[in-house]
């Protein structure tokens, strides 16, 4: 049966193959024909620009049945589950609250030193005193009550999981698309049905942040044990030992070192939900102290920033000691005798220096009061100094780049914003340039470019917001057919029509829009950020701490600066997205152009090319794989920002899963965080498939 099914999957791959190019000129010419007819005469076929399916709520209230039925029969359950979590947190806090402050920063500080040595006893020992001296001690240990409960959970059901999937094919194919939609559902998403499942508290918050941070150690878990060589498991059968056996004592041992890596990326992203995990109350932890001061805007910044930096200390201290205890168990270091006895001499100096300086602390804590004050005046200096600078920013950004690409230039182009009206002779010659343009270019068969002009065009004349459902269904349709083949094509099919089922198609395009106006600022800066720093060394050393310093933020603290500067706004949203979209696309850029072979670049050489002409005919074309899976990782991030930007102006799907939360509506969050999961799979496939496809041709 199973040779039967191959023969007829091969036969119909090689009867695709044969019908593939056809079928991609007509449904591309149909496309294309139906946008010109669009772009000339709107008015004309109203039809075309209509949903498919109207919007209904069936969908979301059978979730919403479903949801609380499955709670009227799971009470007790549950009730036990959230009473586990609730106890092992306030566990762990009690511990924390009675722990002094000194002895912590002193056993943090000699882990440092046990694990790495003296550089990473500074950084513990300082960032730790910060939070001590801060007054925020108390707060900061119920954010590590919380993540101390997620980790562990966290690990152990993403292990399990890769476990699972490693050794066993169907279940990986359950396993990996699952871990598909836990990373790209928004975590917003993930809280609406907790709360109704936990209620309010930590225990929803703990509860998302494990399912949040188990994919990066599910994966890495599957990887690792399949990168196991055979030779080693043949030779662990020939000895005679058992599954558990070979599995425990060979393959584990064989793939510790990726594993590791999992784990270290697993508590990052389980210190990323601190701040959205507070959003539904119940806990007085640093992040709910974060999210309060960032609501204030510019009037409690030096609050926000003063809790921000807590959150990043914490999250850089955790980062550093993980992979410092993964180096030290790969290199197997023992310390000597005399190195572990100036260890804990060196830890009762701490202690003993730092205990009568616990009555400091309060004292220190006001001047942290004072220093915020005197932020929160500086700022506002600032802005009264340079507010109609800021005003000015913000409004040409919007009026000229965030409009326009909502609305297009057919609605934004008024007296009132542009000086000028965008008249029906304007339109014409804007009409006659673009459609000039397109047919010039197919003239000269640069098929490809020619698209990007019409599609450029299309956009900037009737907005992303105003697109018809049949030009952005069959744009991705032929994009997924062109790169990867019928399968793409079909799910991205499936996934753009489940979106106009559950409702969200209008909401979808405006979160397009702001995605595709971050992803457009983040190539603009981006690329010649990561070209600078792969032709200069010096430049690569700037970019790479900062680089590191904004991947290791959590998201929320972007919005620090974004609404202190600019308020609660659209442009407050985009600038928060652009900070934490902008590094994939600069590293991805400059480790494309530093991995060109030599002789590529010394045969250019020698044919008498300058800098300029290697550049944009020889590094950047071969480049091209890296640089796109880059921008396929910029605009995952971006997608990923777009629900923590929803607090500061953001609209669109995000706004649909936060007024799912605030409301308790299981139905409408869980649809808007599925629609936002599909885009981004649906964006990840075909980019990745493009760079495969590039990479392949090279």
């Amino acid at each position: 049966m199973m040779k039967k099914w191959q023969a007829i999957q091969n036969n119909w791959h090689h009867n695709w193959q044969d019908w593939r190019q056809p079928v991609l000129r007509v449904g591309g010419g149909i496309t294309l024909l139906a946008m010109l007819i669009i772009l000339i005469a709107p008015g004309q076929v109203p039809y075309l620009v209509v949903e498919p399916i109207s919007s209904t709520n069936w969908f979301q209230d059978g979730i919403n049945t479903a949801i609380g039925q499955f709670v009227d029969w799971a009470k007790p359950f549950l009730r036990a589950v959230s009473s586990i979590v609730d106890q092992s947190i306030r566990g762990l806090q009690f511990g924390l609250h009675h722990m002094p402050w000194f002895a912590f920063l002193a056993l943090v500080t000699w882990l440092g030193w046990r694990l790495s040595g003296v550089g990473l006893a500074i950084l513990a020992a300082v960032s730790i005193f910060y939070m001590a001296a801060s007054g925020l001690w108390l707060k900061s240990m119920n954010t590590l009550a919380m993540v101390g409960v997620a980790i562990p959970l966290a690990l152990s059901f993403g292990f399990l999981m890769g476990v699972l999937a490693a050794k066993s094919k169907r279940a990986g194919r359950i396993i990996e698309p699952s871990l598909d939609l836990m990373q790209t559902i928004p975590t917003f998403a993930y809280l609406v049905p907790l709360i109704v499942l936990f209620g309010f508290g930590p225990v929803p918050g703990v509860i998302a942040s494990m399912i949040y941070a188990a994919p990066p150690i599910t994966r890495n878990v599957m990887l690792g044990l399949n990168q196991v060589p055979s030779e080693l498991k043949d030779v662990a059968a020939m000895s005679g030992t058992s599954r558990w056996q070979s599995f425990a004592m060979i393959e584990l041992p064989s793939a510790r070192q990726q594993i590791l890596v999992g784990v270290n990326q697993s508590i990052l992203a389980s210190l990323s939900m601190v701040i959205i995990a507070a959003v539904i109350g119940g806990f007085d932890d640093i992040g709910r102290e974060v999210l309060v001061a960032t609501n204030k805007g510019s009037a409690r910044f030096g609050e926000a920033l003063s809790a921000g930096l807590i959150i990043v200390l914490m999250a850089v201290v955790i980062d550093r000691l993980s992979r410092a205890a993964s180096m030290t168990q790969t290199q197997n270091r023992t310390p000597s005798q005399l190195r572990q006895g100036l260890m804990l001499a060196g830890l009762g100096v701490i202690i003993g220096f730092l205990a009568p300086m616990d009555n400091l602390i309060g004292t220190t804590s006001d001047l942290f009061r004072v220093t915020e004050s005197a932020v929160n005046d500086k700022l506002s200096q600032f802005i009264t100094s340079y507010g109609i600078i800021l005003d000015s920013i913000k409004n040409n950004a919007f009026i000229y780049v965030l409009l326009p690409l909502r609305i297009g230039l057919e609605q934004a182009v008024m007296p009132m914003t542009w000086g000028v009206e965008f008249t029906d002779t304007g339109k014409l010659i804007y009409q006659m340039i673009v459609i000039g343009g397109f047919g010039l270019l197919m003239m000269r068969r640069r098929v490809a470019m020619a698209i990007f002009v019409l599609a450029i065009g299309y956009i900037m004349y009737r907005g992303f917001t105003g697109l018809p459902w049949w030009a952005v269904t069959g744009s991705v349709c032929l994009a997924a057919l062109s790169v990867s083949g019928l399968r793409l094509a079909v799910m991205c099919f499936a996934m753009l029509m489940m979106i106009t089922v559950f409702g969200h198609w209008a909401d979808a395009l405006y979160s397009l829009y702001l995605c595709a106006a971050a992803v457009l600022i983040c190539l603009v800066i981006g690329c010649p950020l990561g070209i600078m720093a792969a032709k200069s060394d010096r430049v690569s050393r700037v970019m790479q701490p900062i680089n590191d310093t904004l991947q290791s933020i959590p998201l929320y603290i972007f919005l620090i600066p974004a609404v202190a500067l600019f308020q609660i706004s659209e442009f407050s949203a985009l600038v928060a997205i652009v900070l934490y979209a902008i590094v994939p696309i600069i590293r991805y850029t400059e480790h494309g152009l530093r991995s060109i072979p030599v002789a590529l670049v010394e045969a250019s050489v020698a044919q008498g090319c300058n800098a300029w002409q290697r550049l944009i005919h020889i590094e950047l074309p071969v480049a091209r794989p890296s640089i796109l899976l880059g921008l396929n990782q910029t605009v995952l991030f971006s997608l990923a920002m777009l629900i923590i930007a929803v607090l500061v102006g953001a609209r669109g799907l995000a706004e649909q899963v936060n007024i799912g939360l605030r409301s308790g509506d299981t139905g409408l969050g869980l649809t808007a965080g599925l629609s936002m999961a599909f885009i981004a799979i649906m964006a990840d496939r075909i980019l990745r498939a493009w760079a495969n496809k590039l990479g392949a041709e090279d």
